[in-house]
């Protein structure tokens, strides 16, 4: 029976042991992998390093996130990175935003950021790439959103939430909170009307004065 045991804990020991040794060869594969996916897709490229997400980086990290999987990579890959690059894309809009919001605040002219973008994460920074028409949709509400009257402020409010939902959908990502929520004015309240203005509108005739007899 000890023996028995004996050769159970050995096996299992052993079976640990290659399962160990297949995911590091693994991981190493996939970051040689994204180290060449990078390289071929010039100039939107990041630096190549343990960035949390294999190594890809700028327009092929977005590829990936999207539903274009680099050469050599599965689908469980980039699922697993599905959580961390919410964190990038939702930092991506938020800085497009402010980055407007403060060349319009010190009267500056629309002048868009580069793309990428460099994403600060525990791990380093990200160079985050995302398509140039929400770039200059997120960047532009922010620059007009300094000073904006209830109607504009209006039009960004949907400009930024649209842009935001199109980023997160193409990344089969879910917003927990729109983003205008976050970084506009409140939309004004719509005027609720009273109870007599309520009754008048039920009852119509109700306080008009009653014909006079003939």
């Amino acid at each position: 029976m000890a023996t028995i045991l004996l050769l159970a804990v050995l096996f299992g020991s052993v079976v640990a042991i290659i399962l160990m040794v297949y995911l590091i060869d693994r991981v190493k594969r996939l970051e040689s992998l994204s180290i060449q996916a990078n390289n071929n897709r010039a100039p939107f490229t990041g630096a190549v390093a343990d960035n949390g997400f294999l190594g890809l980086s700028g327009n092929v990290l977005w590829d990936a996130m999207s539903g274009t999987l680099p050469e050599g990579f599965e689908e469980g890959d980039v699922m697993a990175l599905k959580s961390r690059f919410e964190f990038i894309l939702q930092n991506h809009i938020e800085s497009l935003f402010k980055l407007g919001k403060k060349d319009g605040t010190a009267g500056k002219s629309i002048d868009l950021p580069g793309n990428p973008l460099e994403i600060s994460t525990l791990r380093g920074s990200v160079a985050s790439w995302i398509p140039p028409q929400y770039v200059a949709a997120i960047y532009t509400a922010g620059h007009e959103s300094v000073g904006a009257d209830d109607l504009a402020n209006t039009r960004l409010h949907v400009t930024l939430d649209e842009a935001a939902s199109s980023l997160f959908s193409r990344a089969g990502l879910t917003i927990k909170q729109a983003f205008s929520e976050r970084l506009l004015p409140a939309l004004p309240a719509a005027a609720v009307p009273s109870a007599d203005t309520l009754l008048e509108e039920t009852l119509p005739g109700q306080n008009e004065d009653p014909a006079e007899p003939i």
